[in-house]
């Protein structure tokens, strides 16, 4: 039995997981359905290569945006070689054991270099062993390679007017990194190809190698032969009276509830942005005025505020100048995880100094009410060995639940809010905007009756 050729993809897979090469190339119809997020990982990758393109203006694209017709985009790449094409889109190449697609191939003045484009903001190791086995299919096909460069998102690149393309790439060459790697793939290459010339599936166990560097597309299928794990988590209730008091102590009416939603663009889009900077365009406020005793005299003591960005205008300037107007100046900032709100509100104050001292005020108000659950100090088995919001709430207070919610966490929102760029239906637009606020609404009431169970 005959292995087959090795494409790039193939070859980062099988050194992640032999089993899921043997899966990809023999039971392709076993592998999970693409989740929106992972389809829109793979849209960000393309749409960053195209932009890439103009840092190499006027040339011809191999592929015709066609991967699938790669012997043809071979021939085709010799053809544009031979006849001096300076700059080559997608130039294919294949050495007989090997295929792969080079983003960006550039005749230079000593010699030809190439462009591996990636759509993170730094080099990440998995990235590397990807060019060094590009190189290697490059120079085994007979076009020696005088450089190869990864060209990576620029994550200190403030957009100020129009996009600045040369800023918001770095270009970073590799050849120090990836010639020394050289004389190890062909023993890669040997190893994958012997498991699949052997016909059998490899018998590798679930483990680390599912979800890193990448989550597997196998692993519902891999899931199937593993035994369930019916142990139930043993640790018992767990109910620390003192920690809590203290914790309790702390706080100060009236109390503010209050959650962020976050977008992230990989290209920014708005001035004072960078790349994957995750821009906040919700909140969410519950208020109580003031302590149990006073509450039972007063069926307005809770209060509800709320803020929802409208696309495609930045929502950040709006955002905190109504946050900032209903936090008052005293009282205690009540949220969940205190690290991702904090950092927010911080690049708020970066970017738009003119807030930076009532936004430092709210700062050190902040109390984080995950913190008396990751610390155990109240515990019980339906948490699950979590302490998310999503595992505490169903746990203390069964009543109150996300099930009926259309948006049931924080990826939905980002989605739903990113869909809205470009819907055009009045009626969608409404009811999108409506399942938003309900759904960040829902997670300042959740800290509520969660704040009531202590």
């Amino acid at each position: 039995m005959n292995a087959p050729m090795i494409s790039k993809s193939s070859f980062i897979r099988g050194m992640q997981c032999p089993k899921s090469l043997w899966l990809h190339l023999n039971q392709p119809d076993d592998r999970d359905e693409i989740s929106k997020q992972q389809q829109q990982v793979f849209d960000i990758g393309h749409n960053i290569g195209f932009l890439a393109q103009q840092l190499f203006p006027g040339g011809i694209d191999v592929s015709r945006g066609d991967h699938s017709k790669i012997f043809e985009a071979v021939t085709f790449t010799k053809e544009l070689i031979a006849k001096g094409q300076p700059v080559i889109y997608e130039a294919a190449f294949s050495d007989g054991e090997t295929l792969c697609y080079m983003d960006i191939l550039v005749k230079e003045k000593d010699g030809w270099a190439a462009y591996e484009v990636k759509a993170s903001t730094g080099i990440k190791d998995y990235q590397i062993m990807d060019v060094a086995f590009q190189y290697f299919a490059i120079n085994g096909s007979g076009l020696p390679l005088k450089r190869v460069s990864l060209v990576h998102l620029n994550n200190q690149y403030v957009r100020r007017g129009d996009l600045d393309i040369r800023q918001l790439f770095t270009i970073e060459m590799m050849n120090d990194r990836v010639i020394p790697m050289q004389e190890t793939i062909p023993g890669e290459l040997l190893k994958l190809q012997q498991m699949l010339k052997t016909g059998a599936m490899p018998d590798i166990s679930m483990g680390r190698q599912c979800t890193k560097p990448f989550p597997c597309d196998f692993q519902g299928f891999c899931s199937q032969s593993c035994a369930p794990d019916e142990e139930n988590n043993p640790n018992p209730v767990r109910r620390d009276q003192g920690a809590l008091d203290e914790f309790l102590a702390q706080l100060e009416y009236p109390l503010y509830f209050m959650d962020f939603e976050t977008i992230q663009f990989a290209v920014p889009q708005y001035d004072e942005s960078r790349p994957y900077q995750q821009i906040p365009f919700q909140w969410s406020v519950h208020i109580i005025q003031s302590s149990e005793v006073e509450r039972k005299r007063s069926s307005e003591n809770i209060q509800h505020h709320e803020y929802l960005g409208i696309p495609p205008a930045d929502p950040r300037a709006e955002f905190i100048r109504s946050l900032l107007d209903h936090l008052g100046d005293h009282g205690s900032v009540i949220v969940w995880n205190q690290a991702f709100e904090k950092t927010r509100l911080k690049e708020i104050a970066r970017d738009f100094p003119e807030f930076s001292d009532r936004i430092e005020s709210v700062l050190e108000r902040v109390v984080d009410l995950m913190i008396p659950f990751r610390r155990k100090h109240l515990y019980t088995p339906e948490m699950n060995g979590s302490y998310s919001l999503k595992a505490v709430l169903p746990a203390l207070v069964p009543d109150l639940s996300y099930d009926d919610l259309e948006i049931q966490e924080g990826g939905k929102a980002s989605e739903t809010y990113e869909s809205l760029y470009n819907d055009t239906d009045p009626e969608s637009i409404i009811r999108k905007r409506e399942n938003l606020l309900r759904y960040c609404e829902m997670d300042t009431l959740s800290m509520v009756r969660i704040l009531e169970k202590l």
